[in-house]
C-alpha cells in the first residue's frame, strides 16, 4: 500500500522592497530634492520641493 500525499504548502509570500521616499525635482530638476510623505491616518500623499517650494498633494490608499 502506498503512502497519501502530503498536502502541497503554499509558496512564500515575497517581501516588497520599501519606495524611495526622496526623489529629484521634474521642475527644477535639483538631484534629491523632492521628500514624499504618506498620512494614512488622514488618507493624504504628499511631495515637497525643498529647494523651489514646488508642493502636490494627493488622496492615499491603504492597500498593502
Amino acid at each position: 500500500m502506498g503512502k497519501r500525499k502530503a498536502a502541497a504548502k503554499p509558496p512564500p509570500r515575497k517581501r516588497m522592497d520599501k519606495l524611495d521616499t526622496v526623489f529629484s525635482c521634474p521642475f527644477c530638476n535639483h538631484g534629491s530634492s523632492v521628500e514624499c510623505r504618506i498620512d494614512l491616518k488622514n488618507l493624504i500623499g504628499e511631495a515637497n520641493c525643498q529647494i523651489c517650494q514646488e508642493s502636490f498633494s494627493t488622496t492615499a490608499n491603504g492597500a498593502d
